[in-house]
């Protein structure tokens, strides 16, 4: 084998290594620019589920503040004073004719 043909032999070689390293670098590329649009999204959804989770400890901390209030004697008293029309013992009520 002479000169020539050796370096057209590795010539070749060299090209398909080229090409071959070239498209693994291009495909390892895509692969990676793949799995960051993937982690974008994912950390989206997360923001957007962490802001539904404070929402909903937010609303859950007013209906407990709500429950704890109509359970209250205040709240109970009330109710029986203005929607029932109770009174309390030895207690005298004055209605207004003129309303």
């Amino acid at each position: 084998m002479s000169d020539l043909e050796s370096k057209k032999i590795s010539s070749k070689i060299n090209k398909f290594y080229f090409i071959t390293m070239i498209f693994i670098i291009l495909s390892f590329s895509s692969y990676l620019f793949y799995k960051y649009d993937n982690l974008m999204q994912y950390n989206e959804k997360i923001k957007q589920i962490n802001k539904e989770i404070n929402a909903a400890n937010k609303k859950n901390e007013e209906l407990k503040y709500q429950t704890e209030y109509k359970n209250s004697k205040e709240y109970i008293e009330k109710v029986a004073r203005d929607k029932l029309g109770m009174v309390k013992n030895n207690e005298i009520v004055f209605y207004d004719k003129n309303k």
